[in-house]
């Protein structure tokens, strides 16, 4: 099992009036997203999260959202536990959005207001209202899945802020989290059926679980990034990141027209030689759909981390699965038929015609 030492990331964060905020000629797709697991109850998580032009990829499209077209739509989710409905908003890019070496705008209703490491988040408008002050903290993990310019991923640690309003009631809260960033050029159709990420806090560490499969249930991707915000460094783990959905509610269908399975119960498992962890999570049943074809929510949850053991309510999940409904319905051996009949068509020799 190989290990993933502190990563070679700059410690300290990106500076913000320089950062891409919108797609352009090269990069047509552009994320970036603020997330806060550990809030007090009633609000338990709160997220915002952009995409700037849609790409061709299962997990995010939501074709019933996009009014012109998918590189010209602008998508803000923001959510808490809450009962809001008012989750995503659909913005025209070229129509409704501005940007300035100060700020950019949705409409009238969102407006990010940049500094060097710090911004102000602000949204009026909307049944779910907040201004929050922001501060970027290091270290950051930067990752490149693929050379020569074509995409760029990095995490950041954050310090929150602020003030929320939801109907008649006002909330002070103050909260670590994280910052999220992509950006991509416009790339062909890519396999993701399956996406989840997932994050939790436990005293000075931060733990971003990822795990992305295709269509016939293989794992593309899972991984595991801890930042120790004491020491300043980043582990990421890329191998024996284990995802298992333990229980599920019954079949829902999605508000884009998806059947898919909620899960309930579910479990993380990594071990190796300098690091045993173990993840177990119940559903609290907040979900809020509408982010990609999935949702987003929040978890129960205790953790194992070294020989140490901690318990928290508020754990944060993104969820999306558009697997065939097969995968989740049929047994662990009928499973592994399915995938060494797919593997052993794969590997055959193409024949030419005579």
């Amino acid at each position: 099992m190989k290990w993933n030492s502190f990563s070679k990331s700059a410690k300290q964060p990106p500076n913000l009036t320089k950062l891409q905020w919108f797609p352009n000629s090269q990069y047509k797709t552009v994320h970036y997203g603020f997330i806060f697991p550990n809030l007090p109850a009633p609000l338990h998580y709160f997220n915002f999260l952009t995409l700037l032009g849609v790409p061709n990829i299962p997990v995010l499209q939501n074709s019933s959202v996009i009014s012109t077209t998918e590189l010209d739509t602008a998508l803000v989710f923001t959510s808490c536990s809450l009962n809001h409905q008012s989750c995503l908003q659909t913005y025209s890019i070229q129509d409704e959005s501005e940007q300035t070496l100060d700020y950019v705008h949705f409409a009238e209703d969102i407006k990010i207001i940049k500094g060097y490491k710090n911004l102000q988040l602000i949204k009026k408008n909307s049944e779910l209202q907040f201004e929050l002050n922001i501060q970027l903290r290091g270290p950051r993990y930067k990752n490149y899945p693929i050379n020569l310019g074509v995409a760029e991923r990095w995490l950041c640690p954050v310090n929150m802020q602020g003030t929320l309003h939801h109907k008649q009631q006002h909330y002070e809260i103050e909260s670590m989290g994280l910052f999220s960033y992509a950006r991509t050029i416009q790339l062909p159709f890519s396999n993701w059926y399956f996406y989840t990420r997932q994050i939790v806090h436990a005293e000075h560490w931060q733990f971003i679980f990822y795990q992305i499969r295709n269509r016939f249930n293989q794992v593309i991707h899972s991984k595991l990034i801890i930042f120790d915000l004491h020491q300043q460094k980043t582990q990421v783990y890329t191998r024996d990141v284990e995802l298992e959905i333990i229980r599920v509610y019954p079949k829902v269908i999605t508000p884009d027209g998806l059947s898919m399975y909620l899960p309930r119960e579910f479990m993380w498992n990594i071990q190796h030689p300098n690091l045993q962890l173990q993840l177990i999570a119940t559903a609290r049943g907040d979900y809020k759909f509408g982010f990609g074809a999935g949702y987003v929510g929040s978890f129960h949850y205790q953790l194992k981390f070294n020989q140490k053991y901690y318990q928290a309510e508020a754990g944060y999940c993104e969820y999306v699965d558009c697997r065939a409904l097969k995968w989740q319905e049929m047994g662990h051996f009928e499973k592994e038929i399915l995938l060494n009949s797919v593997h052993e068509l794969a590997c055959q020799p193409l024949k030419t015609p005579k």
